[in-house]
C-alpha cells in the first residue's frame, strides 16, 4: 500500500512543509536513502507541546508531539519529492525529548511517533531502529523533536 493512500485511510492530513530556520536543508537525498532534519510539533510558526516533559508537558501530550513532529517529517519529505510513493520504510528515528531533571520516559515519548510509523508502514516494514534522548532545552522551547532518515524505492 502507498503511504499516502494509508495517510488517508488513517485520516491524517499533511502541513506544508516549513522552510529551514538556519543554514540547513530540511531534507537531502542521497541514493536511495533521505534524510530529514529535525522537525518540531508545530504547524506553521506555532508550535503545540511547548515546555519539559515531566514538569510542564504530561507523558501523553508529549506523545503527542511526537507524532506530530512525525508527521512533520513526512510532510517536508513530500515536499522535496512532491510525493511519498517512493518512501518505502522509515530506517532510523531519533526523538529529542525536552526533559525534566527527573524525567525518564524518553521511549515511551519516542512511542508517540513510533506507533504511527508502525500503523503506516505494518508489522514488517514498520520496524525502525531508533533513539530517543533527554536534553536540557529545544528550540522555540519545543518538548519534541523528531529526526528521521528513510528509505526510498529505487
Amino acid at each position: 500500500m502507498k503511504l499516502e493512500q494509508r495517510l488517508h485511510e488513517l485520516n491524517i492530513e499533511l502541513p506544508m512543509s516549513a522552510a529551514a530556520g538556519g543554514a540547513y536543508a530540511p531534507v537531502v537525498v542521497h541514493g536511495d536513502t533521505i534524510y530529514v532534519s529535525g522537525q518540531l510539533p508545530r504547524d506553521g510558526d506555532k508550535v503545540h507541546v511547548v515546555g519539559q516533559v515531566g514538569r510542564d508537558v504530561t507523558l501523553e501530550d508529549a506523545k503527542r508531539g511526537a507524532r506530530l513532529a512525525l508527521i512533520r517529517g513526512l510532510a517536508a519529505i513530500k515536499a522535496h519529492l512532491g510525493s511519498l510513493d517512493n518512501v518505502t520504510q522509515i530506517l532510523k528515528l531519533t526523538v529529542f525529548v525536552h526533559s525534566a531533571a527527573d524525567f525518564s520516559g524518553q521511549t515511551a515519548v519516542a512511542d508517540g511517533a513510533s506507533e504511527l510509523i508502525m500503523e503506516l508502514f505494518g508489522p514488517e516494514r514498520g520496524l525502525h531502529t531508533r533513539t530517543s534522548v533527554g536534553v536540557a532545552q529545544l528550540p522555540r522551547n519545543a518538548a519534541i523533536e523528531v529526526e528521521l532518515i528513510a528509505a526510498l524505492a529505487r
